[in-house]
């Protein structure tokens, strides 16, 4: 992928479940709705240069991550 002069590699996640119902909270480090450690969202977002996470308007979540060069 390239945007202007940079160079890198994005990735698009899609479920069709039944979504987050608080994606901030999610983010947070320590949530956790089973018996996780809650460090798998907030521990995606600090390993990428973009992080965006939304619901998907057809049900599900639909995350997008960037790392650039």
């Amino acid at each position: 992928m390239q945007d202007g002069g940079r160079q890198g590699v994005f990735a698009t996640f899609e479920d069709d479940g039944p979504g987050i119902p608080d994606i901030q909270m999610a983010l947070t480090d320590g949530f956790s709705t089973g018996t996780g450690l809650g460090l798998g969202f907030g521990g995606a977002r600090r390993l990428v240069n973009e992080f965006d996470a939304r619901p998907n308007p057809t049900g599900g979540t639909v995350v997008r991550v960037a790392t650039w060069r």
